[in-house]
């Protein structure tokens, strides 16, 4: 019996997707990666660009995906073509494809899902596409109440090399934080920076500001880095060196990011700014600071414990083997719940 076929769609931020292909094999499925490079896609020239143009300007809103799609479907024309039948189709963040191709992948897939990991609510595509999918996975609370369609989910750390990861050691801290320049986290983030430059503690602060070089002046602090983009294999790379990775949440949603996964999986301490994962099951205030504004009162005896192991039941729960199995629902596997409230 062969490895099962999985479709692979989701956005390729920070060449993302070849990680999560690189999981999905090593957990034994054979992998199509059909991951789509939005945010950084380029028109291939003027006729092109054209084109969509005309297409939008005569009602389809969906030219430009219907573009992306097409290209993408050139360079791995072989392997589409090799698979007239996937077993499953997994996407994150399925609202950046257009809703052709998504019908097209659901006739050729025996299961299809979409995890949306960027919120619901913020994408009016992405709720138009639900009924699209035999399950549709998302990891905010509040979307979950508000939509009875909607299947829990968290992220998930990647758990294909957990190999050479140093042991906590308070007696010197690294803060790993890797974000876009947002103003909705500015002053949070000044604020830490200086409590830990007073603390004599280092810092690897890498903030992604594409065209935005006057961003560098509102953080004058040693250890902060600035750039267009941070390969998702770096960041990876940057999060194993660290002793504490640090989490700002964004504004617009409750859920957990996927550094507090990274943090879980790597037995690093975690500091955040998003009260809710008191919630979860895996929060431990030896491993967990919650940051709720304010003063930074209690951050150094946090830094000073030990980090406190926990069940092997939560790192096998929130790792991406159990995860894939859970939204394919494949056993066996461990069931994944959000908060009621």
């Amino acid at each position: 019996m062969g490895k099962p076929t999985v479709l692979l769609g989701m956005i390729n931020d920070a060449a993302m997707s070849q990680t999560v292909a690189a999981c999905l094999e090593y957990h034994g499925f054979e992998v199509v990666n059909f991951a789509l490079d939005s945010l950084d896609f380029r028109y291939p020239n003027l006729r092109s660009r054209l084109a969509v143009l005309l297409k939008k300007t005569l009602g389809n809103r969906q030219a430009k995906k219907e573009l992306m799609v097409e290209l993408k479907r050139r360079q791995v024309q072989t392997a589409w073509n090799a698979h007239p039948q996937f077993d499953y189709a997994l996407f994150i963040r399925a609202d950046i494809y257009p809703d052709s191709f998504l019908r097209e992948v659901r006739r050729r897939s025996r299961v299809m899902v979409n995890y949306q990991w960027d919120g619901v609510a913020r994408f009016a595509a992405a709720q138009a596409q639900i009924g699209l999918f035999d399950r549709y996975y998302a990891f905010d609370p509040a979307d979950i109440r508000a939509d009875s369609r909607l299947l829990p989910a968290t992220s998930f750390y990647f758990d294909h090399d957990l190999s050479g990861l140093a042991p906590y050691n308070p007696a010197a801290p690294r803060f790993y934080f890797v974000g876009s320049h947002r103003a909705d986290r500015l002053d949070d983030i000044r604020r830490f920076c200086r409590y830990t430059q007073q603390a004599g503690w280092q810092l690897d602060f890498h903030i992604v500001n594409p065209n935005q070089p006057e961003a560098a002046q509102d953080y004058p602090f040693d250890g902060v880095y600035f750039a267009d983009d941070v390969p998702f294999a770096d960041n990876l790379e940057r999060a194993r060196r660290s002793s504490v990775l640090v989490d700002f949440v964004i504004s617009t949603h409750s859920g957990l990011s996927l550094r507090t996964f990274e943090a879980l999986g790597y037995r690093k301490k975690l500091i955040t700014t998003n009260a809710e994962i008191e919630k979860y099951d895996f929060y431990h205030p030896d491993n967990i600071f919650i940051w709720r504004g304010g003063s930074l009162d209690g951050l150094q005896a946090f830094i000073a414990r030990p980090y406190h192991e926990l069940p092997q039941e939560i790192y096998q729960k929130y790792s991406f083997g159990n995860w894939v199995r859970y939204v394919l629902d494949i056993e066996p596997h461990i069931k994944i719940s959000l908060p009621a409230a």
